[in-house]
């Protein structure tokens, strides 16, 4: 028997049913973090994926039996933004990817069904303010937008009044006051600051006026102090708690859904890659870079340094925006090229920060110290000798070469390159600093 297909890719049902139950289905994680680069790293990341069928069964056509499904898979929650060398690859091969629209409008359903559980409806108007929040893309709140004025006149197609800005800017600030306790960031996007999807709802005609948008960011407002007013009440762990939760990590990512043909009655893998900013702090030689580790039954993160002339100091585990070590991730192995992190705790934080300290190899480093403590030795002693001839200055101006060598060494990374900054700043003056000193006294013996 041939295999047989059932395409439910237009079923929003069955991708609700994987949000609300990942656990089902997302048997192991395992993602690598490759620090190959000065300001980028390169992130891997396998999905080991358990069958299908109990949970898409029921969203299975009854005309006859299947064995596989083509379908929107949600690979693994990615931070907002544009993606770089992306790549994501399922059983079948290459997947393609779902436009960030429908991302949202599938995220909404999920939210719509755990409000649904806690017997709160969701109003048309507050669907569109909320797909458009999680499906937005523009900038952050920063130093790009001043504030909802200018951002609005320019993007309206009417002039808005100060008491309309003011009545918006207002709804705004309390859904931020709700929603920024949960999340894990200083900057503020959409969800937090709904006034950002005022231009996109005009333009596409889910708002009229501006009473109309008026009613509809104070409609999600009071959604969102009723559910924390709920949470509140029934405590950590509630259905309310969950879908703020839910809202608040939507603030800051998305859940990437690619369309893939996947078998129902086998495990499979799915495979995604992609390269991410990351910044190395010159003066410590630090960095860090946010993770899930509670998207599967059990995760494991690797962090790596792809330079043999590069090591890695050190690598812990902090809960996001906390000094405190995070909760779950335990250290399986390391050493001076990786670290390697496994965690299964059902109690364990869902988002991580990994710091990480990288250092050059302590022989590579040697040698340019003790080649600058040569140089300058035989600078002092230059300035410091009365018994001096031309062929002695040029005898002594010889450790240039020893100097220059180092310089010149070519780094297999920008990340080399970068980590030996200091010390062949240090080398460079000392050596600019002994050849000086010989022009400088074979001017004066000539003299």
């Amino acid at each position: 028997m041939g295999d047989r297909t059932a395409d439910i890719v237009d079923v929003r049902a069955a991708t609700v049913a994987m949000l609300r139950r990942p656990l089902d289905w997302r048997v192991r994680a395992v993602e690598t973090v490759v620090i190959d680069a000065a300001s980028t790293c390169v992130r891997r990341r396998s999905l080991q994926v358990a069958p299908l069928r109990p949970l898409l069964d029921e969203f299975l056509p009854a005309d006859g039996d299947y064995t596989h499904a083509l379908l929107p898979m949600f690979v693994a929650p990615f931070p907002r933004g544009p993606l770089l060398d992306f790549d994501v690859e399922g059983p079948g091969g290459s997947a393609s990817l779902l436009p960030r629209s429908e991302i949202a409008t599938r995220e909404v359903a999920f939210v719509e069904d755990l409000l649904r559980e806690c017997g709160i409806g969701l109003a048309d108007d507050v669907r569109s303010v909320l797909i458009a929040a999680l499906g937005y893309s523009g900038p952050w709140l920063h130093d790009e937008i001043a504030g909802p004025n200018e951002f609005l006149r320019e993007g309206l197609p009417f002039e808005p009044d100060n008491e309309t800005l003011n009545r918006w800017r207002d709804d705004s600030a309390r859904c931020g006051s709700v929603l920024l306790q949960r999340v894990g960031t200083v900057e503020r996007t959409a969800p937090e600051a709904p006034w950002l999807v005022l231009p996109e709802l005009f333009a596409n005609g889910f708002l009229e006026s501006a009473d109309h948008a008026s009613a509809a960011l104070s409609s999600y407002a009071v959604l969102l102090e009723h559910l924390s007013d709920r949470a509140g009440t029934e405590g950590v762990g509630s259905v309310a708690e969950e879908c703020l939760e839910v809202l608040a990590d939507y603030a800051c990512s998305y859940d990437l859904m690619a369309v893939m043909k996947v078998p129902l009655d086998e495990p499979f893998v799915v495979k995604t890659s992609e390269r991410r900013n990351v910044r190395v702090d010159p003066k410590r030689n630090s960095g860090h870079q946010d993770l899930v580790i509670a998207d599967a039954r059990t995760n494991h993160v690797t962090i790596r340094v792809d330079d043999p002339n590069v090591r890695l100091v050190s690598a812990d585990a902090y809960a996001v925006d906390s000094v405190d070590y995070a909760i779950g991730p335990l250290v399986s192995r390391r050493n001076d090229q990786y670290v390697a992190f496994y965690s299964h705790d059902p109690d364990r934080d869902y988002r991580i920060r990994i710091e990480f300290r990288l250092g050059l190899l302590r022989r590579l480093e040697s040698v340019s110290v003790l080649a600058a403590v040569l140089v300058c030795s035989l600078t002092y002693a230059l300035w410091n000798s009365d018994d001096l001839d031309v062929r002695t200055l040029a005898l002594l101006g010889g450790p240039a070469a020893l100097a220059a060598s180092v310089l010149v060494g070519r780094e297999q990374s920008t990340l080399g390159s970068r980590l030996r900054l200091r010390s062949t700043s240090i080398l460079a003056g000392s050596l600019v600093g002994l050849v000086l000193s010989v022009f400088a006294l074979y001017a004066l013996r000539i003299s």
